[in-house]
């Protein structure tokens, strides 16, 4: 199973001129991938990463984390979901 992936992920920001800051961006990570978000200021690095980590929505598009689709998620089991899910750090050791 895939620990991360989108499908299609666009994020548009309306006004007077749309800005497209990700246009249907595909990949997928697996446990032990080591990945870099690189590009120019304004490239779409942190847009990205808001919408990877459920703190912002995608226009369009998927995003699958360990297999869930959290852009299905409503802003409360969203919460619940980031709690649990994004940023935790396991220790297998005793305290």
């Amino acid at each position: 199973m895939n620990l991360l992936k989108t499908n299609k992920l666009s994020k548009i920001y309306p006004g007077i001129v749309d800005v497209i800051a990700l246009d249907e961006v595909n990949f997928t990570m697996n446990k032990g991938d080591l990945t870099a978000i690189v590009g120019d200021s304004g490239s779409g690095k942190s847009t990205l990463l808001h919408l990877l980590a459920g703190v912002d929505n995608p226009t369009s598009g998927e995003i699958f984390i360990q297999g869930e689709d959290i852009t299905k998620l409503n802003r409360e089991d969203m919460t619940v979901f980031r709690r649990r899910n994004i940023g935790v750090i396991y220790q297998d050791r005793k305290s």
